[in-house]
């Protein structure tokens, strides 16, 4: 069935895009979100640009992720050349990249960096419906696709993710696939230091167990010193995987094995602090 409103959004900001979704049909208008609204079997591109083809108007969940993926920028242009409006929803402090300037510099921008959230999404229901002209709400019943259930009721953002002022600094620690701000990626150097720290301890001191006399102190330090080399590496892996693998991003994991050999866990973790910090690859 057509739908009023297409939500563009990066996987990042799921949880800013599903409140959005959830006000939304709560006024009685229709939305089409990936992958809700994706039939199974259907390709994922051919899907997108369907919907996009048959929507009223385009709803961009606007952030530094959504700023750097190189899906959104793609589904902007498809709704420009087909002629609907784009409504940018910012939910962060960011400038668009010249590829997103060039579409998004004549539309009208709804701010919604300050809480609470869900009072920028209800104003946002309220001008679209008045774009779209939607007065009778229909119910979430009568809405349903056949491809799922649709929510009814507004989900709380910040419930969802937790304000992003308000994030600590050790969040996230094991989750690789996650960009952190200045304060996590020191976060995350300090917890992993530690780590590093009691692992080096434990190598050197099983090592100097098999050296007898004065040497078994400096074999110990010396194996302690040079098993931060792996332990930096596979971290380093582990935070490339979902990362670009450009010549920045693999320099920083080159520096964090090459001072690993020198200083340990305390040097060769500063880079992979820092690409901790770099943007994620988008859909």
């Amino acid at each position: 069935m057509a739908h009023d409103v297409y939500i563009s959004y990066s996987h990042v900001d799921k949880a800013a895009a599903d409140a959005a979704c959830a006000t939304l049909e709560r006024s009685g208008i229709r939305c089409w979100i990936a992958p809700r609204d994706i039939t199974p079997g259907d390709e994922w591109s051919a899907a997108i640009v369907k919907a996009i083809d048959h929507c009223r108007a385009m709803v961009l969940i606007f952030s530094t992720s959504a700023n750097n993926s190189r899906q959104i920028p793609r589904e902007v242009e498809r709704a420009i050349n087909v002629g609907i409006p784009l409504v940018p929803v910012r939910i962060e402090d960011v400038v668009p990249t010249q590829a997103l300037a060039y579409f998004m510099s004549s539309v009208h921008w709804l701010d919604a960096m300050t809480p609470p959230f869900e009072g920028h999404l209800n104003r946002l229901a309220d001008s679209l419906k008045a774009l779209l002209q939607v007065s009778v709400p229909v119910s979430a019943a009568a809405a349903a696709p056949a491809t799922g259930p649709r929510p009814t009721a507004a989900i709380p953002f910040s419930a969802a993710i937790g304000e992003p002022d308000k994030r600590g600094m050790f969040q996230e620690i094991m989750n690789f696939n996650y960009q952190r701000s200045a304060k996590q990626a020191v976060g995350w150097y300090l917890m992993y230091l530690l780590i590093g720290l009691v692992i080096g301890a434990v190598c050197g001191y099983l090592a100097g167990l098999f050296v007898k006399g004065d040497e078994g102190f400096q074999v110990g330090r010396l194996a302690g010193q040079f098993s931060a080399v792996p332990y930096n590496i596979v971290l380093g892996t582990l935070l490339i995987w979902h990362r670009k693998k450009d010549a920045p991003n693999l320099l920083l994991v080159l520096a964090g094995a090459l001072l690993s050999t020198v200083s340990g866990a305390i040097g060769g973790l500063i880079p992979l602090a820092f690409l901790s910090n770099r943007p994620l690859m988008k859909w």
